[in-house]
């Protein structure tokens, strides 16, 4: 059964990458790489309505956002009051970047003490709670409920392909064997620090690069 999460779905896979997998298994490789990708990018990247977030305030004009590709804020509550629409923007979708368009935002955390304290460190105090949908509808969503209409980004559907497929390439041998031979029974292995092949091919990363949001 499709998960949520699936930026793909069985059917978009050549045939020969899924023959000889039984559909249980496809179905867990499909939603294991897709969860590797949004660990990549980041972010989810399943479509979410109604998200609540409780964000650290910095005291600077900009306030960040855990997930990316934010489809729309719906309110802004600071310490119990909600705040007007029109003194806040999204500045950036990726990014879950808001800015405060009258005043900053306030700060949230640890202060000094003594007379005119100062602020020491932002942390999440709950002071601050934003609503917001983001994410993109998925192949898998849109498998479980035929009303959507999938409208996550091209690069980031082929990027998953990649990454099933060359999942399913290695099935069954070992993750550090960079080559083997065969007739001649040699086998060679990655070398270095952890060894082994990345979960997301080098050109899914390349498709993924503008969807990706560094930490």
């Amino acid at each position: 059964m499709p998960a949520p999460q699936d930026l793909l779905t069985a059917a978009m896979l050549h045939p020969a990458a899924r023959a000889g997998v039984e559909t249980a298994r496809l179905g867990l490789f499909i939603t294991a790489a897709s969860e590797a990708v949004a660990s990549f990018v980041g972010y989810p990247l399943h479509r979410r309505m109604g998200v609540v977030e409780s964000v650290a305030g910095t005291g600077g004009p900009y306030l960040w956002l855990a997930g990316g590709a934010v489809r729309q804020v719906v309110r802004v509550v600071v310490r119990g009051v909600e705040l007007d629409a029109e003194s806040y923007a999204l500045e950036s979708a990726l990014m879950g970047r808001l800015v405060a368009r009258s005043s900053r935002w306030p700060f949230t955390g640890s202060w000094t003490t003594g007379v005119s304290p100062t602020p020491l460190e932002a942390r999440d105090t709950g002071e601050v709670v934003v609503t917001y949908d983001a994410g993109w509808v998925t192949p898998g969503q849109a498998a479980l409920d035929d009303t959507l209409q999938v409208d996550l980004p091209a690069a980031i559907q082929l990027a998953a392909v990649e990454a099933v497929t060359a999942a399913l390439s290695r099935d069954g041998k070992p993750g550090d064997v960079a080559s083997e031979n065969i007739g001649g029974t040699s086998m060679s292995y990655f070398a270095g620090e952890g060894g082994g092949r990345a979960a997301i091919p080098s050109t899914a990363r390349q498709m993924l690069a503008p969807y990706r949001r560094m930490r």
